[in-house]
């Protein structure tokens, strides 16, 4: 399915950063645990033609719902998911955490599709950004430093150093200053342009939150919407803070299990 998007309210120099060919995707799949005894299967959605770690594009499988312990908990700091990522027996799918711009890709791509598959898959992203206790964790991290950020995708890789907006509570709008432009481009990846229509889709109201401009810390990105009724980009979130996450599974190696199946409905 075909997009096409126009860009509103940016200065003229930006526009050749934020202005993306049509694109047309393959249809959302479902993944099936044919092992589970219960009548539905699924574990997951396969994406195909996923960027999952720069310069890496292959088709990867999201995880249905929020990963947890084997007693239910959620982890509560990096450490311990990163761990869970390395741990075979725990994690034998491999799920890892994805960073902010691989979520907001997956949004925008299960927004281009109208099957029984994609409104499923859909239904989940609400849920999972509309949670009543916790707001989604991501793999990216930014560490502050007087007025700039370096931050990093899949906890560790740099995607640069930028300049922190003077604000640490912003309205967003489509009609951002370049400094936001250029942050939000740092911490969602290649779709910040279309963040406003993604993530508006899941609350209208968006803001971004960040430290002070004379704050020193490494924060982690969460996303999801406040009790006050706005979707928050929260760019200062306390790294040991609880809060769930999806997984995302290169699919390559997951389907080489027999036990895994994809299926259209």
């Amino acid at each position: 399915m075909i997009e096409r998007f126009k860009p509103a309210g940016h200065k003229a120099q930006e526009l050749s950063a934020i202005v993306m060919p049509d694109e047309a995707f393959k249809p959302i799949q479902r993944v099936i645990d044919t092992t589970l005894g219960q009548y539905d299967k699924t574990i997951g959605y396969l994406y195909q033609g996923i960027e999952y770690t720069p310069g890496v594009v292959g088709d990867v499988v999201l995880s249905r719902g929020f990963l947890c312990g084997t007693n239910g908990e959620i982890r509560t700091n990096i450490t311990e998911w990163r761990e869970y990522e390395r741990n075979d027996t725990e994690n034998p799918i491999k799920w890892f955490i994805p960073p902010a711009p691989i979520i907001l890709e997956l949004c925008y791509r299960t927004q281009h599709e109208d099957t029984v598959v994609s409104r499923e898959a859909q239904q989940s992203w609400h849920k999972t950004l509309n949670p009543k206790t916790w707001w989604l964790r991501t793999s990216t991290i930014t560490t502050y430093n007087n007025g700039q950020a370096r931050v990093r995708h899949n906890w560790s890789i740099s995607a640069g150093s930028i300049p922190v907006p003077e604000d640490n509570n912003i309205d967003l709008s489509d009609d951002n200053t370049p400094v936001v432009n250029n942050f939000l481009r740092a911490i969602l990846g290649k779709r910040s342009y279309s963040m406003q229509h993604v993530f508006g889709q899941y609350c209208s109201s968006m803001q971004l939150w960040t430290p002070s401009n004379n704050y020193t810390a490494k924060r982690v990105l969460v996303l999801g919407v406040s009790s006050g009724g706005r979707f928050v980009i929260d760019a200062n979130d306390y790294i040991s803070n609880l809060r769930p996450a999806r997984g995302v599974a290169v699919a390559k190696k997951l389907l080489t299990d027999k036990r895994y199946e994809v299926r259209d409905d």
